[in-house]
């Protein structure tokens, strides 16, 4: 196919469950549509960029889940390329965190397949010629020195972006600690989408999957419900790919600001049925998946940012720590804009300096910090349909 036309592929197989042979199955029939892995060659060193956001049992459905990895890792060994595989979490780009992600999710089962979990901590300034909001990024040396990479991402709702995918996973190859600074430099939905895409359009990755065989509803990306939904999805194209699976979730591309900028640069449909899918996408569709509302609510043509500091505190939706805190001060720590402090063991958030990046959340150990909405702004959603 021409690299310039838009690539509208993707394909969506039925998977009830993490039994190796049914994910075995589930598979070969997902990678039939674009030939079976033949794009592999012997010697390729190929990078699976796994979603690794939490270090958390992957029963509880935040990152990948380690049949569906190894699985994958498998087939491409047996093809006779090189595996890696991981990610750059947020905080520091480490061997002792990397360590403790790939233990409790798992993931270091993909060694038994003869696959390898990434050590190499390097990162490298890149330039991002194309770049509509960025021009450079800290990058991870592994994933440059990969000759493909395949985008392994969960099925998930995000407190910040609505819906998180393949183009929202590429941003775990910004090293660790960099991470922070993005948010602070973005902290509205619009730009901060545009330099997700930035990046994913950087990386461009060979092959994403998606894991939606038992995805995660609510207060995603790491402390949300898990929910079945027995579907693998991929594409070569991650926003295609990312286009279906946020509708077999119930959102348009409207709704999701990676999807929006995605079709404004000509890189997807608008619509999920201008897709060539191969599969039923309506088969897997549901209308009852919990999601988050986003923040920018549309109010006679007018954004919340554009409202005075009563408006938006009446409107925009923020972190908000319950009962179930421990005061770890892991909130604290991953908060880019530096607004909380602990005060005898609570989260104490300024909110003059609050972003409303939920990052907070998304490190919350324990799901404490959650996505509080005001009343005003649950009326102006329900108003719209939200």
């Amino acid at each position: 196919m021409d690299q310039m036309e838009m690539d509208k592929r993707v394909s969506i197989a039925e998977c009830e469950n993490y039994e190796e042979a049914s994910v075995e199955a589930a598979l070969d029939k997902l990678f039939a549509p674009f030939g079976a892995l033949d794009w592999v060659k012997p010697g390729m060193r190929i990078a699976i960029k796994a979603n690794m956001v939490i270090a958390r049992n992957p029963d509880k459905a935040a990152t990948p889940h380690p049949v569906v990895a190894r699985a994958l890792t498998r087939r491409l060994v047996e093809r006779g390329a090189e595996v890696v595989l991981g990610d750059s979490p947020g905080g520091p780009f480490s061997r002792a965190l990397l360590e403790s992600y790939y233990r409790v999710t798992k993931l270091n089962s993909i060694t038994e397949e003869g696959g390898t979990l990434n050590y190499d901590f390097g990162e490298t300034v890149v330039k991002v010629p194309q770049g509509k909001v960025i021009d450079e990024f800290f990058c991870c040396d592994f994933l440059l020195k990969a000759d493909a990479i395949i985008d392994l991402c969960k099925l998930k709702t995000h407190g910040l972006m609505g819906f998180t995918g393949a183009c929202k996973n590429m941003f775990g190859g910004v090293t660790g600690v960099h991470k922070a600074e993005y948010h602070y430099r973005f902290p509205e939905h619009g730009q901060f989408a545009s330099m997700l895409v930035d990046i994913c359009e950087f990386f461009k990755p060979t092959l994403s999957i998606c894991d939606g065989i038992v995805a995660m509803e609510g207060n995603g990306p790491s402390m949300g419900d898990p929910r079945h939904m027995g579907v693998l999805l991929a594409s070569f194209n991650p926003h295609a790919m990312d286009l279906a699976a946020s509708y077999i979730i119930g959102f348009s591309a409207q709704d999701i600001p990676t999807l929006s900028d995605a079709v404004s640069r000509g890189l997807i449909p608008q619509h999920a049925h201008d897709l060539t899918v191969y599969g039923d996408m309506d088969a897997f569709r549901v209308t009852d998946f919990k999601h988050q509302p986003l923040g920018d609510i549309q109010v006679f043509g007018l954004k919340t940012q554009w409202f005075s500091d009563l408006a938006k505190a009446l409107i925009v939706r923020r972190p908000v720590a319950d009962d179930t805190c421990i005061g770890c001060g892991k909130c604290m720590e991953a908060c880019p804009a530096r607004a909380i402090i602990m005060k005898e063991k609570r989260p104490k958030i300024d909110r003059k300096k609050c972003i409303s990046c939920f990052c907070c959340g998304e490190f919350c150990p324990t799901g404490a910090m959650k996505v509080y909405e005001p009343l005003v702004a649950r009326i102006l959603h329900a108003a719209q349909g939200k």
